[in-house]
């Protein structure tokens, strides 16, 4: 495949942009590009000058989703401004609701509704996904969910990469007795996952659950993730602070004294904000201070978008991000995150090509609210929109 006479703007080739590089996109105009099994093989100046000149950008990489389930939840969209995200958790609906629907659903039905999430994802430009399980409280039902990866992975030919998520507290259960089936469950799928995350906030897991078990996960040579600040600040930053955690994921209500103290990425999840309509202006604080920041769709049946331009156009509007910014935090840094930005999230020589090509110039995005501006989706060399 090759990609004629094409303006491209990407990250820098390094492993995650903060500071200045943050700022900026490397911009390389009126190149051809060729791939090869998959990888970008060459970026040469163009052989055909006359042909129209059209923008790339690197394919979306989206380090946070909750992907696979089944059901959805529009009646809370309402229910959530009488008595608040909190008040339906409460009322046993919001979580609760998908993990009673997901349970009770068969494996094939669970992968016909996720698998056309995903292909929606991958028109709109996603060519790497984390997804999450934490719609099972036991494990029948969280591997039920991992084979759905695992499937939508091998027959999408789209790397998922796969975590184990603490959610709620089964409603039978102390946290304490939960803790010990989560463990079980880490030494269960140790071999099938790539993370374990732990919602810590009011209503959900408390942070000495958090750190229990990620330390647990650590000793298996598992990484972390957490959930953290979404609804309310429980103190995680400073009980964590010791442990191997990729990401720090929400953080709306970290308090400015803490930035200095999270050690790791910090993955914005601008949908989720607005919906629960929370002041951000911590985010430009983390900006200021250099934090590596990253920004995912937080695809979920509260949140369900599956447009990552739509994702980046609320956080252009509404966040105190650049258009820079947001490209650098949606592909290179996401990669980043899950392990992947050696050989993705930008584009040059030796790279997976997952290239966006777009109808209109790059700054776009996020102007033309709602609108689609792209063109073409390569995913591992391959034509997603032709397919």
């Amino acid at each position: 495949m090759r990609v004629e006479n094409v303006n491209i703007a990407t990250p820098f080739n390094k492993e995650f942009v903060t500071g200045s590089e943050f700022e900026r996109l490397e911009i390389l105009e009126h190149q051809d590009v060729n791939i090869v099994n998959g990888k970008i093989e060459s970026i040469t100046p163009t052989s055909n000058p006359k042909k129209e000149v059209i923008w790339a950008i690197p394919a979306f990489t989206d380090p946070h989703t909750h992907v696979v389930f089944t059901g959805t939840r529009e009646n809370e969209i309402d229910l959530r401004k009488k008595v608040g995200y909190e008040g339906v958790l409460k009322s046993g609906g919001g979580i609760y609701q998908t993990i009673n629907a997901t349970t009770e659903c068969d494996e094939d039905t669970l992968y016909r509704e996720t698998k056309n999430r995903v292909i929606s994802m991958m028109r709109n430009g996603t060519a790497i996904l984390e997804s999450k399980t934490g719609y099972g409280t036991e494990a029948e039902t969280e591997e039920k969910m991992l084979k759905v990866m695992e499937r939508i992975e091998s027959d999408l030919e789209l790397h998922v990469k796969k975590t184990l998520l603490a959610h709620v507290i089964p409603k039978d259960m102390t946290e304490k007795q939960f803790l010990k089936n989560f463990k079980e469950m880490i030494e269960e799928f140790k071999n099938r996952i790539d993370y374990v995350d732990v919602f810590v906030d009011e209503g959900a897991f408390s942070p000495e659950f958090a750190e229990d078990a990620i330390r647990y996960a650590n000793g298996m040579g598992i990484p972390g993730r957490v959930h953290l600040n979404e609804l309310r600040n429980l103190g995680g930053i400073e009980k964590l602070k010791n442990l191997d955690i990729r990401s720090f994921d929400h953080m709306i209500d970290t308090r400015r004294t803490e930035i200095d103290k999270i050690k790791g990425a910090v993955t914005v999840l601008p949908f989720t904000a607005i919906s629960l309509r929370k002041d951000v202006s911590i985010f430009s604080d983390m900006k200021s201070k250099s934090k590596l920041l990253a920004i995912g769709s937080d695809v979920s049946p509260n949140t369900y978008i599956t447009s990552f331009p739509l994702v980046i156009s609320l956080a252009r509007q509404l966040f105190p991000f650049t258009i820079e910014n947001l490209i650098n935090m949606s592909t290179l840094n996401s990669s980043y995150i899950l392990s992947l930005s050696k050989k993705s999230g930008t584009i040059h020589v030796g790279k997976d090509a997952n290239i966006v090509i777009l109808k209109e110039h790059f700054d776009k995005l996020g102007y033309k609210f709602g609108e689609d501006i792209i063109e073409r989706v390569i995913i591992n060399g391959k034509d997603v929109r032709k397919r």
